[in-house]
């Protein structure tokens, strides 16, 4: 089947859904084994993000800091000998932002972006190459933060050109430089690894955290064991929990601004991309049950047209 790449023409310009997350049980069951551990689970990234620069596997981190939790948070840095630099004060989200919520000061609804460091020469850096309050010309250098983050720089140069190009979640980008195969119109089957799985990120759900240039990016590869070793020994439980989340078949698909994930225990409805056709993904992990064979697109099921006839009946009916 012919290769349907998205372009900028896809995109609805106009529109942008403020970020919101949610997540929905699809069974009791599921609800039953996860849900005391999801919120350990899904927290595990940012706890792995602080340490992973404390001891030193990454130069920069990005950490917000909110008014009930300032003064912990400044007093722990101190104490592990790290620094950290306000950048932007925006008001607090879930799900994922490409942009800081306007705020006011004093608002108790936010926090402040910042980024931690072991030096104070990294984190000004960082806050150099973010180009807020009128550094650098107001132009953020996303690859001189990519190389401070630790993103490998086949990842750093694809964010950029993508980000460029208006796709600010560009995981359908991500998806289709891999190994998939179009399965449908706008429709790709592609395997990837816990490493480049960047799908279930909205709720958390992530070992890397920056965009692979392809589902099988072999530096991100070698990353992510970075990140997952480092994990492994703050809590082996919740680790080996999160990648058996992220190993499970998935299909992502996107629509006029929403995201939605669908994997066997939980489906995320999201906020992403404004695209005026249903794009979707359907992942697999190498070895594991695959997301055609476990998993129903949501509406696939539903028979449009004769949907729309019944509602035009109803329409007159009521007329």
């Amino acid at each position: 089947m012919m290769e349907r790449n998205m372009t900028r023409d896809d995109l609805i310009h106009s529109l942008d859904v403020l970020p919101f997350s949610r997540l929905v049980w699809n069974s009791e069951a599921a609800r039953t084994k996860w849900e005391p551990v999801i919120g350990a689970v899904a927290s595990l990234h940012d706890r792995a993000e602080y340490e992973m620069v404390r001891l030193g596997k990454r130069k920069c981190g990005t950490l917000h800091l909110a008014p009930h939790n300032f003064h912990v948070l400044i007093e722990r840095l101190k104490k592990d000998g790290m620094v950290w630099l306000p950048i932007q004060w925006s008001k607090n989200y879930s799900g994922f932002a490409h942009y800081h919520l306007p705020t006011t000061v004093g608002d108790p609804n936010s926090s402040c972006y910042g980024v931690m460091a072991r030096n104070l020469e990294d984190a000004e850096a960082f806050r150099t190459a973010s180009a807020y309050n009128g550094r650098n010309a107001g132009k953020v250098d996303h690859e001189v933060i990519g190389e401070l983050l630790g993103f490998p720089p086949c990842c750093a140069k694809f964010f950029v050109e993508e980000w460029g190009n208006g796709f600010f979640d560009p995981v359908w980008q991500s998806a289709v430089r891999g190994n998939g195969v179009m399965v449908g119109d706008r429709t790709l089957e592609v395997e990837g690894n816990v490493f480049t799985n960047q799908m279930l990120r909205y709720f958390g759900f992530r070992i890397t955290s920056h965009f692979p240039c392809s589902l099988n990016c072999e530096a991100t590869k070698e990353v992510g064991e970075v990140w997952l070793d480092v994990m492994k020994k703050m809590d082996a439980d919740l680790a080996d929990l999160l990648v058996e989340i992220l190993e499970m078949p998935l299909i992502w698909s996107c629509l006029h601004g929403i995201a939605i994930v669908e994997t066997p225990i939980f489906t995320i409805i999201t906020n992403s991309l404004p695209t005026k056709e249903s794009w979707t993904v359907m992942y697999n992990a190498p070895g594991k049950p695959k997301a055609s064979a476990e998993l129903i697109p949501l509406g696939s099921d539903v028979d449009y047209d004769k949907l729309t006839e019944a509602m035009v009946e109803q329409l007159q009916w009521r007329r």
